[in-house]
């Protein structure tokens, strides 16, 4: 680990700027536009330690959600076939290194990987939206698995971007 953090250094330029700039700038646009500066350089600070660890849970979550979809869509009766063609796409995309794993994601490769299981979110959304899944016997299970997902996908985004008390 690096001393200063990155996070460290970003919450220093902040406060340089709040303690040093700041009160050197008149009222108006240019001091408004400061200001925000800092809160963005702030908020970036304290997520910076976060943001690994929580797309490394968000895309474990992710995975594990669609490798039961796809154990559903694989057993399902339907005869729609962007139903079985979507199960075995996730299957593929959940598996695309034949099981080898990175020890050690760098955070570029976990949020691609986020973007990636997203798409797959979107995708399998979509179609259990047509009209010939509707009548597909597993699509309400399916859906309330995806509920309790973006619930705990928005937890996990809260605890990273929560909004700084305010001070009184």
């Amino acid at each position: 680990m690096t001393k200063p953090s990155i996070g460290d250094l970003l919450a220093g330029v902040a406060a340089s700027l709040r303690e040093a700039v700041l009160p050197e700038i008149p009222a108006g646009p240019t001091r408004r536009q400061i200001q925000v500066a800092i809160s963005i350089i702030r908020r970036a600070s304290r997520a910076w330690e976060r943001v690994g660890p929580y797309l490394y849970a968000d895309n474990k979550d992710i995975e594990a959600t669609l490798h039961h979809v796809s154990a559903l869509l694989k057993r399902a009766k339907s005869d729609d076939a962007s139903l079985k063609l979507l199960g075995q796409k996730m299957l593929t995309a959940l598996d695309p290194r034949g099981g080898a794993e990175m020890e050690y994601p760098s955070p570029a490769a976990l949020s691609a990987r986020n973007v990636e299981l997203q798409g797959l979110l979107v995708e399998l959304q979509e179609t259990l939206h047509t009209p010939s899944a509707r009548d597909f016997a597993e699509r309400t299970e399916i859906v309330g698995m995806l509920r309790a997902l973006f619930r705990r996908m928005l937890a996990r985004e809260l605890e990273v971007n929560a909004p700084e008390p305010a001070r009184k």
